[in-house]
């Protein structure tokens, strides 16, 4: 990533699209403290490999194409005046995308939102290739003379631990900078809170013009506005007031077909987990909500907001605890409304722990499988 576009970051997060004013003349929005806006206090936190966003079922696939992505996940770590580590709560996803071409935005569309992208599938597949010799070997204790086994709960990986750190973060730097390029940082995102206080967190998408490769604030899908033109850009969850959700989504992830076209809001067919949090609800409803929004077959970042995605898991766990989710251990589940990862660190009644979701647990596992089947070619 370019000086220039986290320049564009930090504007964009702490700027007029990352503010939400409420009923009452309320304003949220995200603040950055001033040693945080250098890009030298950003670390990588977590690398997520992506063989097709936004989803890999048929129907999704058909509708929007494939958009094989690496992406990096980073948070602003700084130090306090006695020497020790700040970890600020904010969180900055940067996308590369391996696109081949877009093809034309639908004739039919009254309103287009993307146009369908064909994935370069070559580049991608020797980036997976590499992080397999990468992961066997670790296996092999090919880093520091010891076998690293990852079958264990969700932690640090083990590999950058002594002595296996270096050796293995080297080679991992190595693979990155290899196959990603400045050039192909196709979106961004962030998440944060206010400079003063501990709510809300507020959520703002991000894409690069392919025009002029300029960053800019991207039209959320999901949330409403009176026009096209006035459509939120961020959206905030809060614990103190009376609309915990802002704005309110408008979501499309119960409709039988997908599309690259916006529906206008009384076309949609939707559930997000706004009812869930403004409002009690029945376990029965609860259960509902929350699958659909887990489900990746259903719902993705075109019809539904980023406040469901990072809150169903939590409600499921808070509301119905006694609903089974299977295949993810009950000590990594969040169960604190404080906790909105998907996949981190997030705080908990026990502090902070390393956390998973159910939606990302099931996305791993189908690009997991897509991933051995595209090497297999």
């Amino acid at each position: 990533m370019t000086d220039l576009t986290f320049k564009q970051f930090i504007e964009i997060a702490q700027g007029k699209d990352s503010k939400i004013v409420d009923s009452a003349g309320a304003t949220a929005q995200i603040g950055f403290p001033e040693n945080a806006k250098d890009i030298k206090t950003w670390f990588v936190a977590g690398i997520r490999i992506d063989v097709g966003a936004p989803g890999l079922s048929a129907s999704i696939m058909e509708a929007f194409g494939q958009i094989p992505q690496i992406r990096l996940i980073l948070q602003p770590v700084t130090r306090e005046p006695n020497g020790g580590l700040k970890i600020h709560d904010r969180a900055a996803h940067i996308i590369f995308s391996f696109i081949e071409k877009k093809s034309q935005v639908q004739e039919t569309c009254l309103v287009p939102m993307l146009s369908r992208v064909d994935p370069d599938l070559q580049p991608f597949r020797a980036a997976l290739s590499d992080f397999v010799v990468l992961r066997d070997d670790l296996a092999a204790g090919r880093f520091g003379g010891v076998p690293i086994v990852t079958t264990g709960l969700l932690d640090v990986h083990p590999g950058l631990k002594a002595p296996s750190q270096k050796p293995f973060r080297d080679q991992l730097k190595t693979i990155l900078e290899k196959h990603l390029k400045s050039t192909q940082v196709s979106a961004m995102a962030v998440m944060g809170i206010p400079a003063n206080g501990p709510e809300p967190w507020i959520f703002v998408p991000m894409q690069r013009r392919s025009d002029n490769g300029n960053l800019e604030a991207f039209l959320s899908p999901a949330l409403d506005g009176q026009a096209f033109e006035d459509r939120a850009k961020a959206q905030l969850l809060r614990f103190f007031g009376a609309k915990k959700v802002l704005p309110g989504p408008r979501t499309d992830n119960e409709n039988e077909t997908m599309t690259t076209c916006f529906r206008l809001p009384d076309a949609r067919k939707g559930v997000s987990t706004a009812e869930l949090i403004n409002a009690p609800a029945t376990a029965e409803r609860t259960i509902e909500v929350t699958a659909v929004i887990a489900d990746p077959k259903k719902s993705h970042f075109f019809n539904t907001d980023c406040v469901s995605c990072h809150t169903e898991t939590r409600l499921l766990r808070t509301k119905v605890p006694g609903e089974p989710i299977p295949g993810i251990a009950e000590a990594v589940l969040p169960s604190s409304r404080w906790n909105v990862r998907n996949f981190g660190w997030g705080l908990d009644s026990e502090g902070f722990k390393p956390t998973i979701t159910r939606r990302t647990a099931t996305e791993t596992d189908e690009v997991v499988e897509a991933a051995n089947i595209l090497l297999n070619q």
